[in-house]
């Protein structure tokens, strides 16, 4: 019998969702969807994402102390509507001072693992495979279909001559039937 030959890696790894964590922040805080937000900072949903996006890289909050969630679902912290509402309100002073008083971002802990990737490396592979499959079908099919509109414009382009030939011929020969008789 022969040993089995497996790739083991040694990855580090982070918590992804904290539950205790995320029991007492809701308790302590409240939370709006992105409608809420829009109508009591009295801002559209573009400008939301830019102050959000400012609140992040100027001011350096941290995402999740701004919301939780995806897409729809997508939630707001009272900091962020209190944040959105100085920025909009070019409160720039009273925005740093929240900005100070905000939560830090828990530092995540990192811990290591061993991971069989074997089964993950060939799944990795086919899909990687398919993808490239999938492009050059696409790939051959542009190409197939704007050959077939080539051949669509060159076909109506003849229609449109002959149209254009036959209507110029009817004219000439009645403007030479008109002089002849006169």
């Amino acid at each position: 019998m022969e040993a089995e030959s497996l790739d083991v890696i040694d990855v580090s790894s982070e918590v992804i969702e904290n539950l205790e964590a995320e029991v007492q922040s809701e308790a302590d805080e409240t939370w709006y969807n992105s409608q809420e937000v829009q109508n009591l900072a009295k801002i559209s949903k573009p400008h939301l994402q830019q102050a959000i996006s400012k609140l992040q890289s100027i001011y350096g909050l941290d995402i999740q102390t701004l919301r939780r969630g995806v897409g729809r679902a997508t939630e707001y912290s009272q900091i962020a509507l209190d944040a959105c509402k100085l920025l909009n309100a070019g409160k720039l002073t009273q925005l740093r001072q929240l900005v100070e008083t905000a939560p830090a971002a828990e530092p995540s802990t990192a811990s290591s693992a061993i991971v069989f990737v074997d089964q993950h490396n060939q799944i990795a592979l086919n899909a990687a495979t398919i993808a490239n499959n999938n492009l050059t079908q696409i790939a051959s099919f542009k190409s197939g279909l704007l050959n077939n509109y080539r051949e669509l414009g060159r076909a109506l382009g003849k229609q449109a001559a002959a149209e254009v030939r036959l209507g110029f011929t009817e004219e000439v020969k009645a403007a030479l039937s008109d002089l002849q008789e006169s």
